[in-house]
Formats: structure tokens, C-alpha cells, sequence
């Protein structure tokens, strides 16, 4: 009985390798959807399989084809960013930046945002 071996996973220097060109030309290929990738655990990795499909793909389409860019494993999911959520995080940024500031002159204040005691934080939680 013959088990069926997994497709293999690369990672992104495994195929810039491959492919002989920058690991940078990878991640910008990937973020754009021109070479198929997937996420796992937010790592990137590649299907050795889907990769060499894509080149075939490549290779026999003229480069000005909507087939030279195949479609995503995994299609991206936008996220939603309101307004609201928007200004919240500047201001906690604000607050951030503001709290180290008083915690640079006088070292003795106790900011919530800044304690690195653990039973604080719980306390906070």
C-alpha cells in the first residue's frame, strides 16, 4: 500500500532560491496575489506543487495575460477599520507616548501603561 506524501511546504527562501531572484521579490509578489502562498500561524509558505503549477501556468502564457497572475489558495480577507477605531488607537497612542514621558522625569510615577509588575497587571485585567 502506497501512502500519499503531504505536498511540501517552503518557506520563502526556498523559493527565491528556486527561482533565482530576491527573497524580497517573494514577499511583494506574495502580498499581491501574483504568486500563490498561503498563512499558517502567520508564517508565509509555499506548496512546492502550487509553485511549480504557477511557473507552468507562466511559461505558457504571453506575459500580458490575466493568466499570468493565477488566482490566490486563500483569498485575502480585507478587514474592517471604522473611524472610531481609528482615533482610539491614536489616542492610546498619545497616551502612550505621553506617559513615558512623565515616567522619563520622574521615575518614581506609577503609569498603568507602563508597569512591568505582573500582579499589576492582573489587578488591571
Amino acid at each position: 500500500m502506497m501512502r500519499e506524501t503531504p505536498p511540501q511546504l517552503m518557506i520563502a527562501a526556498e523559493v527565491a532560491l528556486w527561482l533565482r531572484i530576491r527573497c524580497s521579490t517573494i514577499y511583494a509578489w506574495s502580498a499581491t496575489g501574483k504568486i500563490p502562498s498561503l498563512r499558517l500561524n502567520g508564517t508565509l509558505r509555499f506548496v512546492r506543487t502550487d509553485i511549480q503549477r504557477w511557473l507552468n501556468d507562466c511559461s505558457s502564457c504571453p506575459a500580458d495575460s490575466h493568466l499570468s497572475m493565477p488566482h490566490l489558495i486563500i483569498p485575502p480577507t480585507p478587514t474592517a477599520v471604522s473611524h472610531q477605531s481609528i482615533k482610539e488607537a491614536g489616542a492610546r497612542a498619545i497616551r502612550h507616548v505621553t506617559n513615558r514621558k512623565l515616567l522619563q522625569r520622574n521615575p518614581t510615577v506609577k503609569t498603568p501603561f507602563l508597569s512591568d509588575n505582573a500582579e499589576e497587571r492582573k489587578d488591571r485585567a
